[in-house]
């Protein structure tokens, strides 16, 4: 059976368990599922500092996971905003499917114009960002923060049903790992479709995990390196000397 390796960026045991939960539901025990939380940073990332500090978490969190004995076949990197992605597939020489890039690029793949949502004014800039780095803005008719609906779903969906109407957009990109509980209130109350980017990331998580894992690669001198978790300089020992170089 192929295995997944879900990450939490943030420290929150309890989103955790609501992320899990939504992975086991959506892959149908289809996957051995590797749930870990970061060990250091915030319980809620709200600004681009909380966001750089769990960046190294997941790296950490991923490095300590496969220590352990953890062997995914690809990773989940749970946040709408995928904090150090990247990073984590030049760590791991994984697919690492964060919960923002898969349902963006899900939405741009469609007819029309996509608007996308979440909670918090920081995390739509860097939500913008990531569209213009993903090459799909032309797809995307803005990005707004649900703050101030309150929690309820109602207030939510007509806020971003106005929204969608406003900017052109034929459906709406909710995310946000806080979210996923009230999200399919929310989509039911919403007049305009709403896309859930979570689980279009657990179903290409799934779908990735079938392709072979990659060689492991020789390790190499990490004499230079100070600071980190023996977990996180032992998985840097393992990185290509091609990755090292750049």
């Amino acid at each position: 059976m192929h295995r997944l390796l879900v990450i939490n960026p943030n420290t929150s045991t309890r989103v955790s368990q609501v992320i899990e939960a939504l992975v086991r539901e959506e892959t149908k025990g289809a996957a051995d599922i590797c749930m870990t939380t970061a060990s250091f940073g915030f319980s809620y990332i709200s600004t681009r500092v909380a966001v750089s500090i769990a960046a190294h978490a997941v790296l950490d969190a991923a490095a300590k996971a496969m220590a352990e004995g953890a062997t995914p076949n690809a990773i989940v990197l749970a946040c709408f905003g995928d904090p150090g992605r990247e990073a984590l597939e030049e760590l791991t020489g994984l697919p690492v499917i964060g919960f923002a890039e898969a349902g963006l690029l899900a939405a741009a793949a469609m007819p029309g114009k996509s608007l996308v949502s979440t909670n918090g004014a920081v995390w739509c800039e860097m939500l913008a960002e990531l569209v213009l780095k993903l090459g799909i803005g032309d797809k995307m008719s803005g990005v707004r923060s649900i703050e101030g609906t309150a929690d309820d779903p109602a207030a939510i969906a007509a806020f971003l049903s106005d929204e969608a109407k406003a900017t052109g957009a034929e459906r709406i990109v909710l995310g946000g790992a806080g979210l996923i509980p009230s999200l399919p209130s929310i989509i039911a109350a919403s007049p305009v479709p709403i896309l859930d980017p979570h689980r279009v990331a657990i179903r290409k998580a799934l779908k990735l995990a079938e392709t072979p894992r990659p060689t492991a690669v020789a390790p190499v001198d990490v004499t230079d390196i100070n600071g980190l978790s023996p977990f996180l300089s032992a998985a840097l020992g393992a990185l290509p000397d091609s990755a090292r170089r750049n």
